[in-house]
């Protein structure tokens, strides 16, 4: 797991507690391996086996990580998920987000999400699930690249230069036969992005899948996180997709607003 390049070079590097740091990337590393046993682990945090052991024990005594004593396997502990439960409390973005998602949720009668970018990807830090029965699987927690798909565009198009730099010069996975592949196009399409203030995309993540995201900014006008509905494709009429762009700009507004946002861009629907 990479280290923030905070933590590689610079002044920073100086407060790093080294035994904090690896202990973090552990709990992390639990977060995408669970059920994990000491070598995997040790293999997905490039830490000894004998360090790695030791900083279970250590986690384990504390309730943040779990052990199965049959299976010699590891999982996040209670403690965690009461880390989890106050973040999110504690966290003036999700509390303010939650009546406006389940509200743009109640008028799209789709899935409405918050992402939040961390580092090169994207993470759902909130969302209000569509009441249809038939609805597109999303959760909190979950993370995925930052070159396709609405809400994952808006966060990367505002991301600062060197972000953007190393998503556009990398590879760029295709998940369909429309995710962006080419960097000079996807470069393009940011710059658009930027002017027109909200993305419509389909089926750049799932052959059957559209997002409408546009960008939610705080007092300073940063963008801070991207407000995105998403929906089968089977649902997108054209009427039913300008509906849904108005809604979700007009919550995108409405909690920049409510997170001290003054200014608004004037951006046009069609």
């Amino acid at each position: 797991m990479a280290r923030s390049k905070e933590a590689k070079s610079g002044e920073g590097a100086s407060y790093l507690v080294t035994s904090v740091d690896r202990a973090m990337q552990l709990l992390l590393a639990l977060v995408d391996h669970p059920d994990s046993g000491v070598t995997e682990l040790a293999e997905a945090t490039q830490n000894t086996k004998s360090l790695t052991f030791r900083l279970l024990y250590t986690l384990e005594q504390r309730g943040l990580v779990r052990k199965d004593p049959e299976r010699r396997t590891y999982t996040l502990g209670y403690a965690a998920l009461l880390l989890g439960d106050q973040s999110r409390q504690q966290s003036r973005l999700i509390t303010t987000a939650d009546p406006v998602l389940a509200d743009l949720s109640a008028k799209t009668e789709e899935n409405a999400l918050l992402l939040v970018r961390e580092g090169v990807q994207h993470i759902c830090v909130a969302m209000c699930a569509s009441p249809h029965p038939l609805r597109i699987f999303a959760a909190v927690g979950r993370k995925g690249p930052l070159h396709a798909g609405g809400g994952p565009k808006i966060l990367l198009a505002h991301a600062p230069d060197e972000v953007v730099h190393d998503v556009v010069s990398g590879a760029l996975e295709a998940f369909t036969e429309v995710s962006p592949t080419d960097p000079d196009a996807l470069a393009s399409v940011l710059e658009v992005i930027r002017q027109e203030g909200y993305v419509i995309s389909i089926g750049e993540l799932d052959p059957n899948i559209f997002s409408i995201a546009a960008p939610v900014r705080d007092a300073s006008g940063e963008v801070v996180a991207a407000l995105a509905v998403n929906g089968p494709t089977g649902r997108l009429s054209d009427d039913i997709r300008d509906q849904i762009l108005s809604h979700v700009l007009e919550a995108a507004d409405r909690l920049s607003r409510l997170l001290g946002w003054r200014e608004r861009a004037d951006i046009r629907i069609g």
